[in-house]
């Protein structure tokens, strides 16, 4: 299947996939600010901005105001808007976006098992029965012709103001292997069906693994940690490995607790650590990573 994304506008966006993880920065929490023109954009991410921020036009946002993230401190907010007289879709993709041929290829590379649905975390505008979406396109070695697996989260058609939760399985077409992936997510529904102002906001977005058919290479199955947000201790359930480091760092990248996971069950104590975002990681004893990111600290 020809990878195709109707995108109205008149922009050539010619900038080259390289990213090596398979949902690079999930929590929307690392940006790159571009000077002139001025515009934000999300690591590991594609969007229109620096093409139609030439001409005044931004649709892809960091969004840092209380309520438009879900966890730690933004959120990619996303905005249809007119550009050069032509509607342009709010897009964010890890991808390559070429708008004069509306296509949308490349992506990141593939390394484990098949994963089994995606989630996150949204809230809506909607204009004119508008719906935004998140999808996910699993390619085989077979490039963009060949489409092993596909899943599309469309959100309501009704305006959603608070975060709410998604999840959505992955459908799969055959069993080839996955040599990429390519993420997609707008504020519109198409190139029909796209209004000015509808505005989507997407957080935390995750790529599920069923544990008991699946493994992805970079996620272990059975290993939980809680509760998130957190006020003086997380617990982690452990049953991947009997000897694994549990490391919390502060937003500067300062180490802060370093902890032996012996058990299969082990408390985190928190209560001296200052309010506010902490990333974490969880390494076997060969410093494979496990498990990371992301935990906020409140009282």
């Amino acid at each position: 299947m020809k990878i195709i994304y109707s995108l109205i506008s008149i922009f050539i966006i010619s900038i080259t996939s390289s990213f090596t993880q398979v949902l690079p920065n999930a929590g929307f929490e690392n940006w790159t600010h571009n000077a002139f023109p001025s515009y934000d954009a999300p690591d590991g991410w594609n969007n229109l901005n620096p093409s139609t921020t030439i001409i005044g036009t931004t649709t892809c946002y960091k969004a840092t105001s209380l309520g438009d993230y879900h966890s730690g401190s933004s959120a990619i907010k996303l905005i249809t808007k007119t550009a050069a007289g032509q509607t342009a879709n709010g897009i964010a993709t890890t991808g390559t976006i070429n708008t004069s041929a509306q296509t949308i290829v490349g992506g990141v590379a593939f390394t484990g098992s098949r994963p089994d649905s995606i989630a996150g975390w949204y809230k809506y505008t909607s204009v004119t029965g508008d719906n935004g979406f998140v999808e996910l396109q699993l390619l085989g070695t077979g490039g963009d012709a060949d489409t092993v697996g596909y899943v599309r989260f469309k959100t309501p058609s009704t305006t959603i103001g608070s975060y709410t939760y998604f999840k959505k399985a992955i459908t799969y077409r055959n069993a080839n292997p996955i040599a990429k992936t390519i993420w997609i997510l707008s504020a519109s529904a198409d190139a029909i069906t796209h209004f000015v102002g509808s505005t989507l906001f997407i957080d935390d977005l995750q790529l599920i693994v069923n544990p008991a058919t699946t493994v992805l290479e970079s996620v272990k199955p059975e290993l939980t940690l809680g509760p998130n947000p957190a006020t003086d201790h997380l617990i982690i359930k452990n049953n991947v490995s009997q000897k694994t480091i549990f490391t919390l760092y502060d937003i500067t990248g300062r180490k802060m607790i370093e902890q032996k996971l012996d058990n299969v069950t082990s408390v985190i104590d928190l209560i001296s650590l200052p309010l506010g975002l902490y990333i974490y990681s969880i390494v076997d004893e060969t410093k494979k990573v496990i498990k990371t990111g992301k935990i906020v600290l409140q009282k």
